[in-house]
């Protein structure tokens, strides 16, 4: 379900009431006109589904959705994106997605020598081999489809074997991609632990520099097989080049800017140029000795009983995962400023409650605020923290933390510092006294400055 949520208060909620109409298709998301190339899957599709109108360019071997702001273009053969380009501008970058996998180093199948006893495992990512490539999986055409309506576009398509799916969306207005994906179980039968990865090709010219956000904050400066403070002799030129993403991650040089935005923590690197890679997914089958104890093995269901009750063995199918990354495309030396936005927003989503009600409801209002709608902030300034800590019968104590969205450097102008009159934020509160706190909020900075 799919409707624009416009003007939602800052630290409040909007009620929106959904009501099931009969008969009535208008706005929904169906199908879209799609030229498939091979004549088997178009008999598989319905014929209404041919017979539309043609959105889109069949004489090339893409097609083109856009958004008003950017424009994706999609294989025709399979459905998986290979450009991101600016609309009414010169500004096209390939972004070409791959899923695979690199197979796990297991000591009773890789090691060449009695030393070599490092497995993969929860702590540790090896490759079987040091220089492995990425075991890069076929598309399955016969599983695209595109389904269109005025505020989204959905691209859904499948990889061979089954066990890894994805929608790329495309929202009216939004200046970003947004894949969801959905992978596993992963298959084991081969004997083998594996790690999956998605990976963007693109044709950047990076110079092996990328940059990986510190725990959402500071960008941090990588360098493909290199380290700042000692000579490095390199062993794992796989595992030895990805680094904690925990927000977002980009590359740029100087016409062009690649931006994604994680929903979640993820190892990631840039292992050739133009190229940035996620790792999504594990399931491992030996341990590696670091505490855990087992294989990084998780099924749905569960195990068995420990020893000596029982033999500790897994049951059920491997898990499956769904994620998301969010991918935009900028001018050069701009991925910084960028990825701010993007991560922020992928971070801070609003969250969604449903309900059932009578049909007549009327609620007392539409929506609600707890600071007041009066709160307006400056575009690099972000609302993180409004929290009340206590209240009696005449105040209330809150906890406000505020923070600047970008880093030095990162753009001209929203990098600058920024002056904030608390009494024109919180004009729909009398304030009494303010106290500035260090940011775990239980100390006054003023007595934390005189213990240093």
């Amino acid at each position: 379900l799919h409707f624009p949520a416009e003007d939602i208060p800052a630290a409040g909620a909007s009620v929106y009431s959904i009501v099931m109409v009969p008969g009535a298709t208008s706005n929904s998301l169906s199908p879209a006109s799609y030229s498939y190339p091979n004549p088997a899957v178009s008999r598989t599709l319905p014929r209404k589904l041919l017979q539309k109108s043609n959105s889109y360019d069949s004489i090339q071997d893409f097609f083109v959705v856009s958004s008003g702001q950017i424009e994706a273009r999609f294989s025709h053969s399979h459905g998986i994106l290979t450009h991101i380009c600016k609309v009414g501008g010169v500004e096209c970058q390939s972004a070409h997605q791959e899923w695979g996998y690199y197979t796990s180093f297991d000591t009773t199948k890789h090691a060449k020598s009695k030393d070599d006893t490092q497995n993969s495992g929860a702590y540790i990512f090896r490759p079987s081999d040091p220089n492995q490539e990425l075991h890069v999986l076929e598309p399955d055409p016969s599983k695209s489809l595109v389904y269109k309506s005025d505020l989204v576009t959905e691209v859904h398509s499948a990889y061979k074997g089954g066990w890894i799916k994805q929608i790329t969306r495309i929202y009216s207005g939004q200046e970003h991609v947004e894949v969801i994906y959905t992978v596993g179980p992963i298959p084991i039968a081969d004997g083998l632990g594996k790690e999956v990865v998605t990976r963007y090709k693109s044709s950047i010219d990076n110079k092996g520099i990328f940059y990986t956000d510190s725990n959402a904050r500071e960008f941090m400066k990588r360098k493909r097989s290199f380290r700042p403070t000692w000579n490095m002799t390199e062993f794992q030129p796989v595992s030895g080049n990805y680094y904690p993403v925990n927000a977002a991650m980009y590359i740029e040089d100087d016409d062009m800017a690649l931006s994604i935005a994680t929903d979640r923590s993820q190892g990631g690197g840039s292992l050739s140029d133009g190229s940035m890679e996620l790792m999504v997914h594990r399931r491992l089958l030996v341990d590696d000795s670091r505490g855990v104890g087992e294989a990084l093995n998780e099924t749905d269901i569960g195990m068995t009983h420990y020893p000596p009750y029982g033999g500790a063995e897994r049951i059920g199918n491997g898990l499956v995962i769904t994620g998301k990354h969010r991918l935009a495309l900028s001018s050069g030396r701009s991925g910084a400023r960028v990825s701010r936005s993007l991560m922020d927003g992928a971070f801070s989503e609003p969250l969604v409650f449903a309900a059932s009600s009578h049909q007549n409801v009327v609620f007392r209002a539409p929506s609600f605020s707890a600071i007041g709608a009066s709160l307006v902030l400056p575009k690099n300034v972000m609302l993180v923290t409004f929290a009340q800590i206590s209240s009696s019968a005449t105040d209330r104590t809150i906890l406000m933390r505020l923070g600047h969205q970008y880093g030095k450097g990162e753009d001209d102008k929203l990098s600058k510092s920024v002056d904030l009159d608390l009494r024109f934020i919180l004009s729909g509160y009398e304030i009494i006294s303010i106290s500035e706190k260090t940011l775990s909020g239980n100390q006054d900075l003023a007595d934390r400055e005189e213990l240093m």
